[in-house]
């Protein structure tokens, strides 16, 4: 029953692609209530981290509450936050693959000056994937817990547009598992260290970014190292992604090519205990 619940006094509208539990905690903040009142309102009845996008403990019943309590229709809802899509149809949806539970779109705060710009309030999680990596209306970095500015590193910038022109040509679901393999190798470069043209690269980039006050400058850690290899790791997700290379005996070169460094010069480790994931479903 919704008949006794009234639109609260400040019914936030939710971001694209906003994170459940991003969404509930602007309500319960907005409106001066704790979120586990909040939650109990609309059924779930538990705590929600504002980087939680699970349904578990929802039930049909839980959207007409949160549309009443909102003021907004639950399609719009649905379009907004897409995780509830499984609570308006339990059972309907396809369990999903176990590739693409590996390649899950992570849960990073929105572009701030974005969300300043739009008038909304209080830390907005968004779910995104690897090829939206870069507000290009700011350009910020969006992969990270921090969110730096790139006005002195263009490449990352560009390589983001390749990234989404890749994502937005092939359609191709493994690719974000690409990325994941193409990131594990450029990481594992550049925890070798020693000499390279392309340590020199992210060492250069790393410079530019502002000091972490936390961190060893010895040692970035996994989310600075992300950003120093994007546009490298950008490249090899398109040459694994490519049906073509894969496999191929001269990808190695073509890997070298792509990232402007000679053959020789190509650190090891390029294809070793690889297996690309469509291999296991043609």
């Amino acid at each position: 029953m919704t008949s006794h619940l009234r639109t609260l006094p400040v019914a936030l509208p939710p971001v694209h692609r906003e994170t459940i539990g991003s969404y509930l905690n602007r309500l319960a903040d907005a409106n001066h209530l704790r979120i586990g009142h909040l939650s109990f309102l609309i059924g779930p009845n538990r705590r929600h981290r504002r980087d939680d996008n699970r349904v578990g403990h929802w039930t049909p019943a839980a959207l007409p509450r949160l549309a009443a309590l909102t003021g907004r229709s639950i399609p719009v809802l649905i379009h907004a936050l897409p995780a509830l899509a499984e609570v308006r149809e339990p059972g309907q949806r396809r369990p999903p693959l176990a590739i693409e539970e590996l390649a899950e779109p992570r849960r990073r705060p929105a572009c701030r000056l974005c969300m300043a710009h739009h008038l909304v309030r209080g830390l907005v999680v968004r779910s995104i994937s690897p090829h939206q990596a870069v507000c290009h209306r700011h350009r910020l970095w969006l992969l990270g817990g921090e969110q730096y500015d790139l006005s002195a590193l263009p490449e990352i910038t560009c390589a983001d547009r390749r990234h989404r022109r890749l994502v937005g040509r092939r359609k191709d679901p493994f690719i974000a598992v690409d990325y994941l393999h193409a990131r594990k190798i450029t990481t594992q470069w550049f925890r070798q260290g020693g000499p390279s043209p392309l340590r020199q690269r992210w060492t250069h980039r790393l410079s530019t970014l502002p000091e972490d006050p936390y961190g060893d400058p010895r040692r970035p850690d996994d989310d600075r190292i992300e950003l120093a290899t994007y546009p490298e790791t950008a490249a090899l997700t398109s040459l694994f992604a490519s049906p073509h290379w894969r496999g191929h005996h001269g990808l190695r070169a073509e890997a070298a090519r792509r990232l402007a460094i000679a053959a020789q010069e190509l650190p090891p480790g390029l294809t070793a205990g690889w297996r690309h994931p469509q291999a296991d479903t043609a």
